[in-house]
């Protein structure tokens, strides 16, 4: 490649109008590569939305994507071009310079043309402009087969590198690289050493690190003899990440971030002062929006990176973040909410320390400004998803929604100095507040008037009956509200899902619900709805003409739910569940089936929709009907007629090959409650546990029902309580149910092997 040439020369040879990206034909890519190079950095970045969006979509790599690399290359290489640090953070995704290991098809082949390049990256590490040198120190990663070359680049590099951000990217790349190589057969070469120089960066031939412990070994003389505090932290991030060597110290880690925050840190980047119509554009302009008034705003990454890096050590990551939580800087209680939150939904361990000071910064905040407000925000927004591990905050939770004035806020003001309770939105129905989520979500009594005065309003948000629901029978005392909203609420309008919800919540409270029926069928009222005790008076709501027949609402899923739950004093509706029961739609006609039998006790009617499914070829349909054979066993189990084919189905079932496992475990559960033999089912118990770990709550309830039967199944329970990481936990994601999920798979765990002694 010779930088005197046209770095887009032969561009229009190429045949792009034959190539594809993620949106269509590749017409535009000349273009978009053109102005990845344009003086004009609104241009620029438009162009790089469009290469990230169309060109290399979500990390795609298409037949066009390669047919760009040169082009990328030859931008890279000019040093009076703008854009260039871009351009090669562009081409180190393209590489997968994230994870380059297992590679295949056009990734590999990506990853071939720009690690090919290598003697220009090792020419830009020297680049006058340090983004550059950054950029190419990140995108050295990429490197595969060249990593022992790219490490002795980047620790040669290390010494002569003045500025802090290069020389960062430097030992990240570096422990990234290490870590790959694995073992120290890798490490031997003929190699000068780690050269020192300005920065006294420990060399004198001991060799370029390679494997893990030789990493190791040279993290540990950089953080010996590293002035910058940043770097530091991140040599320590690495090392905590490596694991294997002496424990890292929270204390050191401690007093480098304090020092951190005191001197600060510069910007990611300077504000660009242009705005442009992209994701890209976006994003930055978040970025810049969350730096503004920060002292220190490169620390959050560090603080993740650190708790990231201590990995399993539970305590001494609560240690940590517990500590930044505490501090009196509102910037490190802020960097450190983050990391909390990746703890807490995928790590086990004790927090009621670490969530009672997220209370302190929710009760601290209130009224003290723009600081304060972002503080108690961020600390609401770890709690929302606790579930009842939430429960050390609850006092503080309370005590500043108690207090709000404003009970209704803005979706775009939720950075308030007050906690609302309902949020609004401009497309779309309001919703409850995330802290009055997370106060709810502990079933705490005092959420229960503020989720009145919620259903109460004209505009119901359209979660506050599931958030109801939660507590179950204690929700009875708004069973009055309920019954007004279900009068006043469309039913089965497309998009609007507030009606169907308050049945959820009506089935949960159950047998108490009875009162509501006349509303939920929408047939005419009847007499006055009382007002509830200790909340404000409810308006009178019109009667509903007299409609003949039932039911005037739509037979829906969650109204079969809350006539089952509310049984035999719904028997008035046994015709409309026995024609629901016929229904040819599988999830209506099973909960029909089901309600029908705890309704009127017809049992035979139950199980012959279930045996209808039972034999077919849909697996939701079969497990659906396991289920509720399973539900109707104490019954069946008295009878002896049609027993016995049913009983052979569902051992073919539990014996059968299902990839998740879910057809097997709910035959052999139902087996056993039909036969009292435990022995077909203790093989699936196994078999399922390791087969898909999203069954493993069910197989601890399983477990529980067989007692001292299941002791074989002791060694599997007691593992899972002895490990750290969540069951379900994920590097890719997290979801709302996460930790609840979790708990619950935790509290069968330990009645079961109760159960077995």
């Amino acid at each position: 490649m010779a930088t005197e040439l046209d770095p887009f020369a032969g561009l229009g040879d190429v045949r792009w109008s034959r190539m594809r990206h993620a949106y269509g034909p590749a017409t535009e890519v000349p273009g978009l590569l053109r102005d990845l190079a344009d003086p004009d950095p609104a241009v620029r970045e438009t162009a790089l939305d469009g290469m990230y969006g169309a060109v290399h979509h979500q990390g795609d790599v298409y037949p066009c994507t390669l047919a760009a690399i040169p082009f990328l290359l030859r931008v890279a290489e000019a040093p009076d071009l703008p854009g260039r640090a871009e351009v090669v953070g562009l081409l180190a995704s393209i590489a997968s310079a994230e994870d380059p290991t297992e590679l295949s098809g056009p990734y590999k082949k990506a990853n071939e043309a720009v690690t090919a390049a290598f003697p220009l990256w090792e020419r830009l590490l020297g680049d006058p402009d340090p983004k550059v040198r950054e950029a190419v120190a990140g995108l050295l990663a990429a490197c595969v087969d060249g990593a022992r070359a790219a490490v002795t680049s980047l620790t040669g590099r290390l010494g002569s590198e003045g500025d802090p951000r290069v020389r960062e990217a430097i030992v990240r790349t570096v422990a990234a690289l290490g870590r790959r190589q694995g073992g120290a057969e890798d490490v031997q070469s003929g190699a000068e050493g780690v050269p020192g120089g300005a920065a006294d960066v420990p060399g004198g031939g001991e060799g370029v690190p390679g494997g893990a412990a030789d990493v190791r070994d040279w993290l540990g003389r950089v953080l010996a003899v590293e002035a910058d505090p940043q770097v530091r932290l991140v040599a320590l991030a690495e090392l905590a990440a490596l694991g294997g060597g002496p424990a890292v110290e929270v204390g050191e880690a401690l007093e480098l971030l304090a020092a951190l925050y005191e001197t600060g840190t510069p910007p990611v980047s300077p504000p660009a002062g242009f705005e442009t119509p992209t994701l890209i554009g976006a994003l930055r302009r978040g970025r810049e929006e969350r730096d503004a008034g920060r002292l220190a705003p490169r620390a959050g990454e560090l603080v993740h990176a650190i708790s990231k890096g201590l990995g399993d050590r539970v305590d001494d990551r609560v240690h940590l973040l517990t500590a930044l939580l505490r501090s009196p800087d509102w910037e490190c209680q802020v960097d450190a909410m983050g990391p909390a939150h990746v703890l807490l939904a995928n790590w086990r361990g004790d927090y009621a320390g670490l969530v009672s000071v997220l209370g302190e910064r929710v009760r601290d905040g209130c009224g003290r400004g723009r600081p304060g407000a972002v503080v108690m925000a961020r600390a609401v927004g770890v709690l929302d998803d606790l579930g009842e591990l939430a429960a050390p905050a609850a006092d503080d939770l309370a005590e500043v929604l108690a207090v709000t004035e404003r009970r209704v806020a803005d979706h775009t003001a939720q950075e308030d100095e007050e906690l609302p309770w309902v949020i609004e939105w401009p497309r779309d129905q309001p919703t409850m507040s995330p802290a009055l989520r997370a106060l709810s979500g502990m079933r705490d009594d005092r959420a229960l008037p503020m989720l009145a005065w919620a259903l109460e309003r004209e505009r119901m948000p359209r979660d506050v009956a599931q958030l109801v629901g939660g507590y179950g029978p204690r929700a009875a005392p708004l069973l009055p509200l309920l019954r007004r909203r279900l009068r006043d609420l469309p039913a089965g309008e497309p998009g609007d899902h507030r009606h169907e919800s308050i049945a959820w919540a009506l089935s949960r409270i159950g047998p108490a619900a009875a009162e509501a029926l006349p509303d939920l069928l929408g047939g005419p009222a009847t007499g006055d709805l009382p007002d509830l005790p200790d909340l404000p008076d409810l308006p009178d709501l019109p009667d509903r003409p007299d409609r003949p027949g039932l039911p005037g609402r739509p037979v829906t899923e969650g109204l079969l739910a809350a006539l089952a739950a509310i049984g035999p004093a719904a028997a008035a509706c046994a015709p409309l569940l026995r024609e629901a029961a016929a229904s040819p739609r599988r999830g209506p006609a099973l909960r029909a089936a089901k309600a029908l039998w705890l309704v009127t006790g017809d049992v035979d009617a139950a199980a012959a929709v279930a045996d209808r499914y039972l034999g077919g070829d849909d697996k939701y349909a079969i497990h659906a009907a396991v289920d509720l054979l399973g539900d109707l066993a104490p019954a069946l189990a008295e009878r002896d007629r049609a027993a016995k084919p049913r009983i052979a189905l569902l051992r073919r079932l539990a014996r059968r090959k299902d990839p998740h496992g879910w057809v097997p475990l709910a035959a052999a559960r139902t087996l056993y409650r039909l036969t009292g033999d435990p022995e077909p089912v203790l093989p699936v118990v196994t078999r399922v546990w390791d087969l898909n770990k999203y069954t493993r709550t069910e197989v601890a309830e399983l477990c529980t029902e067989l007692g001292q039967a299941a002791a074989q199944a002791r060694p599997l329970l007691e593992a899972e309580l002895g490990r750290v990481r969540r069951h379900n936990a994920s590097d890719d994601g997290y979801g709302s149910g996460q930790i609840a999920a979790d708990e619950k798979l935790l509290h069968h765990c330990r009645r079961a092997l109760t159960t077995m002694t």
